[in-house]
């Protein structure tokens, strides 16, 4: 497998143009320090059913970097023929024509109701009214707590709070060297501020993507929710310091990715806890950007683009979700995998944790992202409002003012 770091330092074609024949196929992907060991289950199971190809893995170590990659390759050729992308970034590759739709071969599979994938996974992947990718490894906004901590504060680790009022109000009677709680605001696109509105059933823009709407109830909520959050005595810092703290049993309550679900379980192990409870849905019309990654065909081969369909809809079947979720701490996007006692049923009995995100599948939406060539500056305007409100050096309103005026600046002049 060959990798690529840091500053990019191989060029796209040192990756993708080396000479290959109608039956290979080149397959990037990220975050080889939790997939590797599936990914390579995955391209061995594959081949064997397609004698005399070859997939071709190539890693990179994150979504941006894969997506400065892409946007590279755009100018130069190369393009890998399918890549493993991150949700926050399919509505870039869509608006740019980077991606094949997929509604097309969606539409051949005359048993695609049958395969396990719900309507909630496939609208993950659209943009622009047409499906773009089949999501792969999910994650989503999870709250984790110190049982022993919870305990200590008069909670119950068997009933965690379920609210962001009860959650909050146990966070201020917390003990805690680097903070009872944390919210994690950083993380790309704004994912946890876009969470917060899309569970109380608000948006970040109107239906036409001309408007923002993000200033609305929802909005505003979202920041008073942020405000009593530092109020109850929440510490700034980078998410790496977070996790650190919190594995190391100094922080009592962290709302962060539920991708590190088993990592956090084994590193507290035989020291304290970790319970885990569902990010809170306010709204009966609530939904959760689902974030992870999401499978794009790049090639503009037909023949090409065939083999890797196939490819997508084996590396996101019941078996290979199963082997995917048993390797890292994602959700699965292939409801049988969940449901099949041989595959994930019985696994999430013994790991009980690691079923709790799951059981919000059905809440899943696609990862929003802002239209236009200013996203990247956008998100960060964004992000530094929501510190401000939550280190209490401004206050929702103001922030919320400041923050619509910017953003509104900044996007596409329709």
């Amino acid at each position: 497998m060959r990798k690529l770091f840091g500053a990019l330092a191989l060029t796209v074609p040192a990756l993708f143009c080396h000479h290959a024949s109608a039956e290979d196929l080149n397959v990037l992907y990220s975050n080889a320090y939790l997939l590797k060991k599936p990914m390579d289950e995955i391209v061995k199971g594959f081949e064997a059913l397609h004698p005399g190809t070859q997939v071709k893995l190539s890693d990179v170590k994150g979504y941006a970097d894969m997506t400065q990659l892409m946007l590279r390759a755009a100018v130069t050729g190369g393009a890998p023929d399918v890549a493993f992308q991150g949700t926050s970034f399919l509505r870039l590759f869509a608006d740019r024509n980077l991606a094949v739709p997929l509604d097309d071969f969606i539409k051949e599979e005359s048993d695609w109701n049958t395969l396990g994938y719900s309507k909630f996974i496939t609208e993950v992947g659209r943009a622009n009214g047409k499906i773009y990718a089949i999501p792969f490894a999910v994650s989503i906004p999870t709250v984790y707590f110190n049982g022993d901590l919870l305990k200590a504060a008069g909670g119950d680790p068997a009933n965690p709070p379920k609210t962001w009022k009860d959650i909050v109000d146990i966070a201020k009677k917390i003990k805690a060297p680097s903070g009872p709680i944390y919210f994690d605001y950083t993380p790309t696109g704004n994912w946890t501020f876009i969470s917060l509105i899309q569970a109380a059933g608000g948006s970040m823009m109107t239906p036409d993507m001309k408007k923002i709407a993000f200033n609305g109830p929802e909005g505003r909520d979202a920041l008073k929710l942020l405000q009593s959050i530092g109020q109850a005595g929440m510490m700034d810092m980078s998410r790496d310091q977070a996790k650190q703290a919190f594995s190391a049993g100094s922080i009592g309550i962290f709302i962060t990715s539920s991708s590190d679900i088993t990592s956090y379980t084994e590193q507290a192990a035989g020291r304290f806890p970790v319970v885990v409870s569902q990010f809170p849905i306010p709204s009966s019309k609530g939904t959760l950007p689902a974030g992870g990654s999401a499978i794009m065909i790049h090639t503009q081969n037909p023949a090409k683009q065939k083999l890797a369909w196939e490819f997508v809809k084996y590396a996101t079947n019941p078996q290979s979700q199963a082997t995917m979720v048993k390797a890292a701490s994602y959700i699965p996007v292939n409801t049988i995998a969940v449901n099949d006692p041989k595959l994930l049923g019985a696994f999430y009995k013994e790991n009980p944790n690691l079923g709790v995100p799951v059981a919000q599948l059905d809440h899943l939406a696609g990862f929003f992202a802002f239209p236009g060539e200013n996203s990247t500056k956008i998100t960060k305007v964004i992000q530094d409002q929501l510190q401000a409100v939550i280190t209490l050096k401004r206050s929702p309103d103001d922030a919320m003012h400041e923050m619509t005026s910017q953003v509104e600046a900044l996007l596409p002049k329709n």
